[in-house]
This record gives structure tokens, C-alpha cells and sequence, in this order.
């Protein structure tokens, strides 16, 4: 009997967490049918392409300023109705888009549309934090980051071809419906207690409310491998286009499927007893994608380089961000989720831009792209060393404690 309770106990698979998982493929979906129109768009409204590119990347701007407030604020409200309307919010931001007649307004539902999605996205993984059994927490991040890659693998595609076909104002009308009715989801979510235990009244804000220290380091090592995901997406194209390499976009399909396999085993073997571990290799694998990219010539080699980025990140990341949920209590989620989607928040708008600079002085050519992946693949290097400091200051730390118990 007891046996059995237990194992009930630790069931991954409820309908809470599947309604989690559909929501979370129809945010990410509607956020990829918008994000890579909205420069086209906004030239169309007749903001110039620097312009374009600034409204763009408003969105991540905004997301990041938010992060830390989403946190906070998932750990003090009923996580349910904040999801709900999050998500509402989104839509609203999906159907100001568009009505969008002036760069102005534009902007301003961008904005809207960057604040919402940061505390989407905290309360997501908030939410799933609360309803998966701490034991398998690292396999359930691990299944719930799948839905991103179905999600780059729909969404861009169904935004362009509904743009191009009927306009883009339809595109994302029908985004915006696509999300309400994700909201509709959220309503079938048996969750509406407070996140905070009964008696711990909470007074005024303080630092560790909007950004935990203990899951900073943590979300800093996260945030290499968003990095050089940044460091990939912006300059793969172009590195293709110099050395000649046909169908070098074959990259990301390579990198999805391998992806798909990696993200589920990973997180079972996360959740063992010293499954942090699994940073090492993941970072290793990382920066030798890295270093093949800046070496390809062929598209074998870059094709070999999708593998051992899809095995390093898949691997790495839902690790790392399900030892952040541990390192907390259950009703610090909400701080612990955003304090690690910072340091993806900071790599993903960093990379690029260190990237473009040391491309800038290097010069735009096949050597020159070969430098900067080189030099790029030395952050993991820095990053294996900032680990191994970080295990070492680990020991005893409540995260060794809970990792113990659960081995």
C-alpha cells in the first residue's frame, strides 16, 4: 500500500502537466509566428531597417528588465490567474500588432508584448516546478523544454507563409486567438492555492525576492549555452555564404532531432544522485561545436557540429535550470525561474553582439569567422572552470542535501 501511495506519488505524467505542456507549445509557436516578421513589418510601416531592427530587439529588452519582477511576483499571487492573464496579455500584444498603423503604437505593443511573455514564461516553469514530484523535476523540465523545439520548428515557418499569403496583420490575429485559447487551457489547471505556505506574510521587497545569489552562478553557466545559441542563429547563414557550404540551414534540423532524444534522457539522468555532473560533458560538447563550426568546410562538419550542440545543450541547460529549482524551496520557484532565465536572457543578446565585433575586426571573411567561432568555443572552457569552483564551494550546500536524499 505504502508502495503503491508512493509511486502515485511521484506520477509525472497528470493532466496539470500535460495542459502545462499544450500551453507552453502554443505561446512558443504564436511567439515564433510573430518574432521573425515583425523587422518586415515594421519597414512596411516605414521604420527603416536600423529601425526595424531596434523594435526587434526591444522585445528582449524588455523581457530581461521584467525577469526579475515576474519572479517575485509568481511567488506572491495565485500562479493560475497570473498564467491566465500573462497569457491574455500576449494575445492582446499579438492582436495590437495587427491594428498597428503608426511605428509609435507599434512600439508600444512590443513592449507590452516583452513584459508579458518574461512573466509567462517565470510562471511556466513556476507551475511546473509545483505540480512535478521533486525527485523527477529534472526529467519534467526536460520534457517541457521539447515544446520549444517543436515550437522554432512550426512557428517561423507558419508566421512567413500566412504573411506572405494573406498579409501579416492575419498572421498575427490568428496568434492572438491561438493564445487566448491557451489562456482557455489555463483554466482547466486544478491549481489555485497560494504559493506561499500558510503564516509567512510577506512584507515589503527585498533583493533576494526579484534575484536569487544562491542560483545566480547557476544561471550564468545556463546562460553559455543560450550564448552561443545566439552566436549560431546570427552567423551561421553568413559563414555559409563565405566558405561556399550549400544548405548550410540543414544545421538546425540536425540540431532539432538530436534534440528530441538528448532533452528526455538527459533529465532522467539529472535527477539522480550527482546528476549535476552532466555539466561537465554538456559544456565540453558545446565548445567542440564551436570549434568544428569554425573549422567546417563541408556540410558534414557542420552537420557533426548540430549533433554535438544538440547532445551538449540538451543535456546541460534542463540540468542546470532543474538544480536552480532545487537549490529553492517550492515556494521560491517563481525567483528561482526567472533569476536563471536572466543569464539565457544576457546570453542570447550578448553573444551576438561580441560575436559581430570580433567579426568587425577580423575582417567578413572565411578566417574571420573561423576566429570569432574559435574564440567563441573558449567561453566554455572559462565556463568548465567557473563550474568545477562552483562544485567545490557546493559541498553542503542545500542542493548537495536534496541530491543526496533524492539518490
Amino acid at each position: 500500500m505504502g508502495k503503491q501511495s508512493q509511486t502515485q506519488k511521484e506520477k509525472l505524467w497528470t493532466g496539470p502537466y500535460l495542459l502545462l505542456i499544450a500551453m507552453g507549445t502554443m505561446t512558443s509557436t504564436c511567439f515564433y509566428m510573430v518574432n521573425p516578421t515583425i523587422t518586415k513589418y515594421a519597414v512596411g510601416l516605414g521604420a527603416s531597417v536600423a529601425a526595424a531592427g531596434v523594435i526587434s530587439g526591444l522585445f528582449s529588452i524588455t523581457a530581461l528588465v521584467a525577469r526579475p519582477f515576474s519572479g517575485l511576483v509568481a511567488d506572491r499571487v495565485n500562479r493560475k490567474r497570473l498564467l491566465i492573464f500573462s497569457t491574455c496579455v500576449m494575445g492582446l500584444a499579438a492582436l495590437g500588432y495587427s491594428v498597428s498603423r503608426t511605428v509609435p503604437l507599434l512600439i508600444a505593443f512590443r513592449i507590452l508584448h516583452g513584459v508579458a511573455f518574461a512573466f509567462s514564461g517565470t510562471v511556466n516553469v513556476t507551475m511546473i516546478a509545483s505540480l512535478v514530484p521533486r525527485s523527477r523535476l529534472g526529467e519534467g523540465v526536460g520534457y517541457y523544454g521539447l515544446v520549444n523545439i517543436f515550437a522554432t520548428a512550426i512557428g517561423p515557418s507558419l508566421g512567413l507563409s500566412l504573411g506572405d499569403a494573406f498579409g501579416f496583420g492575419l498572421s498575427y490575429v490568428i496568434s492572438g486567438i491561438l493564445l487566448f485559447a491557451a489562456a482557455g487551457f489555463a483554466l482547466l489547471i486544478p491549481l489555485t492555492q497560494s504559493p506561499s505556505p500558510k503564516g509567512t506574510a510577506r512584507k515589503g521587497i527585498r533583493l533576494d525576492d526579484l534575484v536569487s545569489l544562491k542560483v545566480l552562478p547557476l544561471a550564468l553557466l545556463g546562460g553559455l549555452f543560450s550564448m552561443s545559441n545566439g552566436i549560431i542563429g546570427s552567423y551561421i547563414a553568413l559563414l555559409g555564404d563565405v566558405r561556399g557550404i550549400v544548405n548550410i540551414g540543414l544545421y538546425f534540423t540536425v540540431n532539432a532531432a538530436v534534440l528530441l532524444l538528448v532533452r528526455p534522457l538527459a533529465g532522467k539522468l539529472s535527477d539522480r544522485k550527482n546528476g549535476l555532473l552532466l555539466v561537465f560533458p554538456a559544456m565540453l560538447l558545446d565548445g567542440a561545436a564551436l570549434l568544428l563550426l569554425g573549422r567546417a568546410g563541408a556540410l558534414w562538419m557542420v552537420s557533426l557540429a548540430a549533433v554535438l550542440k544538440a547532445m551538449g545543450q540538451g543535456s546541460g541547460q534542463p540540468t542546470l535550470q532543474a538544480a536552480s529549482l532545487k537549490l529553492l524551496p517550492p515556494e521560491k520557484s517563481g525567483v528561482a525561474s526567472s533569476t536563471f532565465y536572466i543569464g539565457g536572457d544576457v546570453g542570447q543578446g550578448l553573444g551576438p553582439m561580441l560575436a559581430g565585433a570580433m567579426v568587425g575586426a577580423c575582417g567578413a571573411d572565411s578566417a574571420g569567422y573561423g576566429v570569432m567561432f574559435t574564440c567563441a568555443s573558449l567561453i566554455f572552457a572559462a565556463g568548465l572552470l567557473g563550474f568545477a569552483l562552483y562544485r567545490l564551494k557546493q559541498k553542503g550546500s542545500p542542493l548537495s542535501t536534496a541530491q543526496a536524499e533524492e539518490g
